[in-house]
């Protein structure tokens, strides 16, 4: 059988544990690498036993012809890249997170990816990993009977790990249905990632169930912050789910802790893997961009409800990055 042909656009840092899930798989070969800077290029390709090497991404989708494309360059530049792979002819993009810089790019995203067929995939690899399947069972099977309030922190900005914390909440709890948000905008500046980067923040989420939420941010990964985990309290029991790690949940009948014993895997390697039975099943990836397009959306949700002071309904009316805004109003000196 045939290998699925695989490229990287992007050869820094989150590459290699992308890399790292494709090692295993034996339905992927990666055959190309693409990026702007020569010597990350030369190196990746070096340590990789890659030939295939490029500056340019559209020679690259020309000349290579790849299956499935990791796009793991900054989030400025997911949403052009993404339509280019879509329109180059792939079958399936993993685009790392954040998704997008505003809702805007988001929607574009995923419009050509479905008008092109390609499985579109973003980077909230976690959905796979063994604890957050565990405690998802757990919910969804009734242990700690329906949800009625979700806590999360997040030891970065909300952007590059709160994504992921967000991401989660509602895959335990359903849509959202309502935000309220406060961010501090003192120490704003832009992030070499292309976002304003602010922090600390905290988002109030209302659940469509009836169940609310709480995300937190903390740069200076303080407390619980510097293990990042959602506490989950249900009318029969609770979990406390570590974002990376273990977990324990108890029932209030019995008020005891259990630990399951949980079997590990590389995150990154169960998603190669839903990608290629995606593409070859005509499937809808875990993290797939629809999904993650609802947490991108609470995300800006959060700064909006800072810049309106009150409560923002969703879907999200406004289209662009709410803190650009902010600046753009030239209000940040009023926070």
């Amino acid at each position: 059988m045939s290998k699925f042909r695989v490229a990287f656009i992007g050869c820094g840092g989150i590459s290699r544990a992308h890399m790292n899930g494709y090692k295993p798989c034996e339905r992927t070969a990666v055959i190309a690498g693409v990026d702007s800077n020569e010597d990350h290029l030369k190196k990746w390709g070096s340590d990789f036993g890659i030939a295939a090497l490029y500056t340019d991404p559209d020679e690259m989708l020309e000349k290579e012809k790849p299956d499935i494309v990791s796009i793991c360059t900054y989030v400025n530049s997911h949403c052009e890249l993404t339509i280019k792979c879509a329109q180059s002819g792939v079958k399936g993009i993993i685009c790392e997170k954040p998704m997008a810089l505003n809702m805007e790019e988001t929607y574009r995203m995923i419009e050509e990816c479905d008008k092109n067929g390609v499985k579109l995939a973003i980077g909230h690899q976690r959905r796979h990993a063994a604890q957050h399947q565990f405690t998802k069972h757990l919910i969804d099977g009734g242990e700690i009977g329906k949800l009625m309030a979700l806590w999360g922190s997040s030891p970065s900005d909300l952007m590059d790990w709160g994504t992921h914390v967000v991401d989660m909440m509602i895959w335990y709890a359903g849509d959202v249905e309502w935000v309220m948000g406060q961010v501090d905008t003192t120490p704003i500046k832009r992030h070499p990632r292309g976002y304003l980067n602010v922090t600390p923040v905290m988002g109030y989420l209302k659940f469509k169930s009836g169940a609310a939420g709480v995300i937190e941010t903390d740069m200076q990964g303080r407390g619980v912050f510097q293990q990042p985990r959602i506490h989950i309290r249900g009318e029969k029991g609770e979990v406390e789910v570590m974002m990376d790690g273990g977990l324990r949940y108890c029932s209030w009948d019995k008020l005891n802790w259990t630990t399951p014993n949980l079997v590990f895997r590389d995150a990154f390697n169960l998603e190669v893997e839903d990608m290629c039975n995606c593409v070859e099943q005509n499937k809808v990836p875990l993290d797939s961009g629809k999904q993650a397009a609802k947490a991108h959306e609470v995300l800006m949700a959060i700064s909006e409800s800072a810049r309106i002071r009150g409560k923002v309904l969703l879907p999200l009316e406004q289209k662009m990055a709410p803190l650009d805004l902010i600046a753009k109003e030239g209000s940040l000196e009023k926070y």
